[in-house]
């Protein structure tokens, strides 16, 4: 098996630049670095993960922690995050936390007391957790190596990276879509946080105004993100008198449990009431009738976050970034009228 003399007699270097190659670190060109990769491509030279971690103080180990890892959004977050790690050698500890701020906050503690090399933290779903995020933003000033996934602040809150979408983008477009099929009355499923539920559901509010339609309160409800509470508050919903004829989820498995109470109930989609969600989760084009829905790069989302922590915790990068993918609407059966041609429409 190939050592990194050999590695260096091969590349005509020391055995210290090999090393700082390896650990990126120290200055070294980058034609000295060619060489280098060179060499190890030419020996099979694979270094020896326990002995960087020694030689680093690291444990080689990151952290994601989510709410609710059987939502399919936050699975193929944890997927990218995952082949990312494992592409970088590290791996991967998942803390599900069910949306419960005690739980959160203690694997903010476990992890945070030199458990892993950084912590992903996906946003908390469409609860507060305000003692988490007291503890989070200490962990951010000590500079702690931190990537979020989704605004969880209000602020702007600048010492960390953050991977996002443009939710407001999405949720416009989405709107404008049902509001370009003639319908005045659309129900908001969703809460008022965190910072991106914030967003959306103020994003719909001013979608109405700016149509010169009245904000309906009682058209506005606040649910958890699961199929039982999109079921649910569709009941209460149905019970109103003078019923909405579209709703705007603020996911798609909120969405899809809509559609199943409407169902139930005999009111024919999207003839009677069209349903629009957001994430365009797998589920969204199996379920019948398909769902629209506002897609987001999930997978990305992960991959992305866990990319630019691992840049920050070998030095790579300085300064902090946020970092906003695209989003499309796809309009499928649960919002096509007969005028409605069945397309894709791409924003930025």
């Amino acid at each position: 098996m190939a050592s990194i003399h050999d590695v260096a007699r091969l590349a005509g270097v020391s055995a210290a630049t090999v090393s700082r190659v390896l650990n990126s670190s120290g200055s070294v060109t980058d034609a000295t670095r060619a060489k280098v990769r060179a060499a190890m491509k030419r020996l099979g030279y694979i270094p020896n993960p326990s002995a960087r971690t020694l030689r680093n103080n690291r444990t080689g180990l990151l952290a994601l922690i989510t709410p609710e890892i059987i939502n399919p959004y936050f699975a193929a977050v944890a997927s990218g995050v995952q082949d990312m790690c494992r592409k970088s050698n590290y791996q991967l500890i998942l803390c599900n936390t069910g949306g419960d701020e005690s739980i959160e906050i203690s694997y903010l503690n476990l992890l945070s007391n030199k458990q892993v090399d950084g912590i992903i933290i996906a946003p908390p779903g469409t609860h507060t957790n305000p003692k988490s995020d007291v503890r989070i933003r200490n962990l951010i000033d000590s500079n702690y190596p931190i990537v979020m996934i989704g605004k969880r602040f209000d602020s702007d809150y600048v010492n960390c990276d953050i991977v996002t979408t443009n939710t407001a983008i999405g949720t416009r477009e989405a709107m404008q879509h049902i509001l370009d099929g003639g319908h005045s009355r659309i129900a908001y499923l969703g809460g008022p946080n965190p910072s991106v539920a914030k967003t959306r559901l103020a994003t719909f509010r001013s979608s109405l105004s700016a149509h010169g339609l009245i904000i309906d309160e009682n058209l506005i409800f606040q649910t958890n993100l699961t199929l039982e509470d999109g079921y649910n508050i569709c009941k209460k919903l149905l019970d109103i008198t003078n019923r909405p004829t579209a709703i705007f989820a603020v996911n798609d498995m909120v969405a899809i449990g809509a559609m199943i109470a409407l169902q139930e109930a005999g009111i024919a989609i999207p003839s009677e009431m069209i349903v629009v969600g957001f994430d365009d989760i797998p589920l969204a084009s199996i379920f019948r009738p398909s769902l629209s829905t506002v897609a987001q790069p999930k997978y990305d989302l992960g991959y992305i976050a866990a990319e630019r922590l691992i840049a920050r915790i070998d030095r790579l990068i300085e300064n902090f970034e946020t970092i906003s993918l695209p989003t499309h609407l796809i309009i499928r059966e649960s919002s096509m009228s007969n005028k409605t041609p069945k397309m894709m429409i791409n924003f930025g």
